[in-house]
């Protein structure tokens, strides 16, 4: 019996259970056109819309250039039966190829190429006038669902830059795509059900600020259909003229990414908001659950967090997440100063009256120390509180980092889950963590977030861990950290905490100065032997981020028993960043060489690559080895950077990264994306370009001065 008729005996229900876990692209190239019946299930595996990750067609970082032009697009445009069954397309823009994509597969002269689709998410947007147009149907026609999440440069320009220059000419255009984008979301022309917005730029909040107010005309400019929104901004005013155009808002998600401070249209005065009887109630009376991420440093703005909670006094749920996460102030009239227990948080992160609330969570951060009586008395007044009490919220949780002398306090009132479709999602502290930090705030301890990992039913799948001042750990946190791993690999069951993780980012996050930033491994030698058994733990770890690749083959010397040939062979995605390939010393440059034969043995089947570089792009090093001589007044340095400029160094570099690219196709047989941020004269630009396409003529390439990029 041939495999073909033994998989064609299960039922369909069996099949359909087995598809929904294969990715979109082994659904065609596997299973496409084998018959008709299998051709229905393929249909109907991809058009399943809901929030589950690889539902609809999903295109990432992990897609090649070549399986999608020569293979899948054709296969897709050419079949009406699988472009009709489509309802939900995910296009991760950080790959341009996907780029291409949205701006081809959305429209095709006019065309609508998917009819029946609804929900539509675009991840790390950059605007373009064809993707405008392509919006502008979709929200007025088709669209239920909408997820927007734009590029972080998007709408940044140097200060350096003329007035004159394409840049500024292009930031004016895409302001301007973007008022006309947020005039319709929020215009009667909106056919949309739900729509998440992440717009945290401060200078485009303001233009969108000015976009909603001028002109306004209450009974053409509102969205009736729109009944959750998801919003990350900037600045609070934004928000207050939001809510006058969704009248018939159901589920309201606000997350202010900094504090109010840094907010340049908020010139509330807080005299006026206290003695403010302002309620939301007349705006979105049908408002049921609302939910706010805010950062919050002084006074001033605790009034206004009262003043937002009391506009919203009448929904069902209320979840709040309540943090500062920089250096304590000293103004000893700072609220943040008073002892955060279930007075703190019925005062501060509650409305003044209670009138439908049935459903309430909270998180709250903030720089505090505390003794071990003191988190008892935390957890104790709230058994002790009368109105926490009567609504049966008392179970909480007080943790306490003494690395960093910062208080978590957070809710876990599992029998207050009617709205949440997870209902013990915030039994661990690692979810209410922030996704990324700004200058000068402060991150949980490595000790700190290995101890949340104790617990037996931990669902954590991805696992940050950030290095402290000077990029370096703290020597007394790692031994803490490298203790609590040891008696996590010695329990079977908290053993299973880690295994779930499949994302793991190690250090500080990477930029071209960390890249030139010389980090000892002497300093950080424990911190590195936590990142070797942590990983050796894991058993379908997929995303790797580690700050130096230095530190990567540190961890896998110290524990070459434990890191065995298959430990790191799950991984798809790994990213780090290399020491310069002129100024580093040659003990470095040596390591550099060892890149490729690390890669080849310990993750195989890599797909996505990702170096940054303080200088030139090829990892292998031509500068002379200087020996034993000393180089103290830099004159042999000096001469060999001289040098770089001219045509014979130039052909030299050339003719290295040929070699450096090549040995990495040939060795990483499974690799789609290399992606290398560096800094190069601009005279090698067209030496590397040519050479690139002349070596893979097959393959797109993005060339500039500061980035490289090869999708194969």
């Amino acid at each position: 019996m041939t495999s073909q008729t033994t998989i064609e005996t299960l039922s369909n229900e069996i099949l359909l259970y087995i598809f929904s876990h294969l990715s979109w692209t082994d659904l065609l190239t596997s299973l496409w056109s084998l018959n008709i019946r299998f051709n229905s299930l393929v249909c109907s595996t991809l058009s399943v819309n809901s929030n589950l990750l690889n539902t609809g067609l999903v295109f990432t970082l992990g897609s090649s250039y070549n399986k999608l032009y020569s293979t899948l697009f054709p296969l897709i445009l050419n079949s009406s039966c699988l472009s009709s069954c489509i309802q939900r397309i995910h296009f991760d823009e950080r790959n341009s190829i996907v780029r291409d994509c949205v701006y081809q597969w959305l429209f095709n002269d006019k065309e609508i190429l998917f009819p029946n689709l609804k929900s539509l998410i675009l991840t790390q947007c950059r605007l373009k006038e064809p993707l405008i147009e392509s919006l502008v149907y979709l929200i007025e026609r088709q669209l239920d669902e909408l997820i927007l999440n734009f590029a972080i440069d998007n709408f940044m320009v140097p200060d350096c830059v003329r007035k004159d220059s394409p840049l500024v000419i292009d930031e004016k255009k895409q302001t301007s795509m973007m008022k006309q984008l947020f005039g319709l979301l929020f215009s009667g022309q909106c056919q949309l059900k739900s729509l998440q917005l992440d717009i945290n730029n401060h200078f485009l909040n303001q233009d969108i600020h000015h976009c909603l107010t001028s002109h306004y005309d209450p009974s053409m400019d509102r969205c009736f259909t729109l009944r959750h929104l998801d919003v990350r901004m900037a600045c609070t005013c934004l928000l207050e003229n939001l809510i006058e155009r969704v009248p018939n808002l159901e589920r309201l998600s606000v997350h202010f990414q900094s504090s109010l401070d840094f907010d340049s249209l908020w010139k509330i005065n807080p005299d006026i908001l206290e003695q403010s009887n302002e309620n939301w109630f007349n705006k979105i009376p049908k408002l049921r659950c609302f939910s706010l991420n805010i950062s919050v440093d002084n006074n001033r703005e605790f009034t206004y967090l009262k003043w937002l909670l009391n506009n919203v006094d009448y929904v069902e749920k209320l979840e709040i997440h309540l943090k500062n996460y920089e250096r304590q102030k000293t103004e000893s009239s700072n609220i943040w100063k008073s002892f955060i227990d279930a007075n703190f948080v019925r005062q501060y992160c509650l409305p003044d009256k209670i009138i439908n609330l049935i459903d309430f969570n909270f998180y709250i951060c903030s720089q505090y120390e505390l003794s071990t009586d003191d988190i008892e008395t935390t957890i104790n007044s709230f058994n002790n509180h009368p109105f926490f009490l009567d609504h049966q919220w008392t179970n909480v949780k007080c943790l306490y980092d003494p690395i960093i002398s910062f208080q978590h306090l957070f809710s876990d009132f599992r029998n207050s889950s009617k709205f949440s479709r997870h209902p013990y999602k915030y039994q661990n502290i690692l979810k209410w963590l922030p996704t990324s930090l700004g200058p000068d705030q402060l991150y949980p301890s490595l000790s700190f977030i290995l101890q949340q990992f104790q617990q037996v039913n931990s669902n954590v799948t991805s696992m940050k861990i950030y290095s402290g001042e000077d990029d370096d750990f703290d020597q007394a946190d790692s031994m803490m950290a490298l203790q609590i791993l040891f008696t996590i690999k010695q329990n079977q069951t908290m053993n299973l905490s880690i295994r779930n993780v499949t994302k793991i980012q190690f250090g500080t996050c990477l930029d071209q100065i960390i890249a030139g930033t010389d980090t000892s491994i002497r300093r950080n030698k424990i911190s590195i032997q936590v990142l070797a058994h942590l990983i050796s733990m894991t058993v379908q770890l997929k995303y790797l981020v580690v700050q130096h690749f230095k530190w990567l083959l540190y961890a896998a010397q110290y524990a070459s028993e434990e890191l065995g040939a298959n430990t790191l062979s799950t991984v798809r995605y790994v990213e780090f960043s290399l020491p310069s390939c002129h100024n580093s010393s040659q003990r470095e440059i040596l390591m550099c060489k060892q890149l490729v034969p690390f890669l080849k043995q310990y993750m195989p089947y890599l797909q996505t690559l990702h170096i940054w570089r303080p200088d030139d792009f090829p990892w292998t090093s031509i500068r002379p080895d200087y020996g034993k001589k000393k180089d103290d007044s830099g004159r042999f340095t000096y001469r060999w950077l001289k040098s770089l400029r001219t045509s014979e160094s130039i052909s030299r570099h050339t003719t290295v990264f040929k070699q450096d690219l090549c040995q990495l196709v040939k060795n990483l047989k499974e690799l789609t994306f290399l992606d290398i941020h560096g800094e190069i004269d601009h005279e090698k630009v067209e030496s590397y370009r040519l050479m690139a396409q002349r070596r893979f003529p097959n393959s797109r390439i993005d060339f500039d001065l500061s980035r490289f990029r090869l999708w194969l």
